[in-house]
């Protein structure tokens, strides 16, 4: 496997190394759970964006709303906080304030699989995501609304996401890149991190 291409402008660390108090989580293949648990672990807020951006009924909120909550939320937590995706909206905000930004480049199929899970995991829980939505099996198997559609249309790009983000970071920012479900689970261990909780 190619390893993915960085920017030279982000200063990228080793897995060990130790992470910022604004801290940027982007990618596929996991990206919600590792924000909450670093959240946990370094008592940081969780600024989880699907569920600002989105409205029930599967609207989306308007961009200068989305973008006005974010920053309140950013301002209100001083101390720290993490995000969890990356929303065109919002992303250069978040991107002139983290100083640690970490991206799941895991290999495509194991990014489609875990989005093939979720999804069709959710369908059948009818568990309540993005903003009080509730994901159903027609929407990600008859739609052209599916999750698991959009990924696999966006392949070419979900297998450059690492130079995608790294090219609008911030110049010197602390950028980890994560390649494999073993380093996933590796960084875990490493910060003393729970997926549980």
């Amino acid at each position: 496997m190619s390893l993915p291409v960085i920017a030279d402008h982000v200063n990228s660390v080793r897995p060990d190394h130790p992470l910022g108090r604004k801290v940027a989580v982007m990618g596929h293949g996991g990206k919600t759970t590792l924000a909450r648990a670093i959240a946990r672990k370094y008592s940081l807020e969780h600024i989880e964006l699907d569920q600002i951006a989105n409205l029930p009924g599967w609207n989306r909120r308007p961009s200068e709303e989305f973008r006005q909550i974010v920053e309140e939320r950013m301002a209100a937590n001083p101390n720290g906080w993490v995000t969890d995706h990356f929303h065109s909206d919002v992303v250069d905000m978040i991107h002139e304030r983290a100083d640690s930004v970490i991206v799941l480049h895991l290999p495509y199929p194991t990014m489609l699989w875990r989005r093939t899970l979720r999804s069709l995991k959710r369908a059948w829980t009818g568990e309540e995501v993005c903003g009080g939505n509730v994901e159903t099996f027609r929407q990600h198997l008859f739609s052209k609304e599916s999750a698991i559609l959009e990924m696999w249309q966006k392949r070419d790009r979900y297998r450059r996401i690492s130079e995608t983000i790294s090219k609008v970071a911030r110049e010197g920012v602390d950028f980890y890149v994560i390649r494999s479900s073993r380093e996933l689970d590796n960084f875990y261990r490493l910060h003393g991190l729970s997926r549980d909780g």
